[in-house]
């Protein structure tokens, strides 16, 4: 379930890092705009699309860049339609890891100063000189960046959330047993959304269900491989 090169697009190279887009994101701009009834301009509609575009950008650079700081690997980013992802590979050690996780969702928090002060300005009389759409423009990408930062924070494997919880587990029990604990409650916690998303009939709900679990299940694997290892040759990993 995660992205990988096929279909996706190169963009650029910034800082050493490829960037590229899932071509799928090109037709969720298509109907994003086309579909809009937000706005009276559907170019506010293709701005906040574009805005979306740059923070979940913002958040998976943090991650990437946290990553370098500590002697990993960082060298790709996709963006995909269920979000981005930064493929890092940080030096195996749990206070490592947790900064290159946490280091994501500190992008977002660090935004909402920005972002809403933005939008308290629009608001007042010193806003007064802008249209409706620039106002629900300005107001929409504050919600967007908060609402990412709260979804991301849920502590749901593979969710940064579930991975800070994971990284703050592997102090207390190892590496390989704080990621099965975390992958079996992502997995528990994707396929009750899914059955609920089911029911509601909710398409979107339950391919994000899909992603959660199948994301938890590939953890859940590595988890055992890890521990495998670890009996068969005494070394903890």
């Amino acid at each position: 379930m995660l992205p990988n090169r096929s279909g996706s697009i190169p963009f650029f190279r910034l800082f050493g890092i490829s960037v590229s887009i899932h071509w799928l994101w090109f037709v969720l701009v298509y109907i994003a705009v086309h579909f809009s009834q937000r706005y009276t301009v559907r170019t506010w509609a293709l701005f906040e699309y574009l805005s979306l575009f740059a923070i979940v950008l913002l958040h998976e650079f943090g991650h990437a860049l946290a990553c370098r700081s500590v002697g990993g690997r960082a060298d790709r980013i996709v963006l995909w339609p269920l979000g981005g992802v930064a493929f890092v590979q940080p030096p195996p050690r749990p206070g490592a890891t947790l900064w290159s996780i946490a280091a994501g969702p500190l992008v977002n928090v660090l935004l909402i100063p920005v972002t809403f002060g933005a939008y308290a300005w629009a608001s007042s009389t010193a806003g007064q000189q802008l249209s409706d759409d620039a106002v629900m423009f300005i107001r929409s990408v504050a919600a967007i960046n908060l609402v990412l930062l709260v979804f991301n924070m849920l502590p749901i494997y593979p969710l940064d959330g579930g991975q800070i919880v994971q990284s703050i587990l592997w102090f207390f029990i190892g590496r390989s047993r704080s990621l099965r604990v975390c992958a079996i409650v992502g997995m528990v916690v994707g396929a009750t959304a899914g059955v609920a998303a089911l029911f509601k009939n909710d398409i979107w709900m339950i391919v994000l269900a899909f992603f959660v679990v199948s994301r938890a299940w590939n953890g859940y694997k590595v988890a055992r491989m890890m521990a495998a290892y670890e009996a068969h040759t005494g070394v903890r990993l």
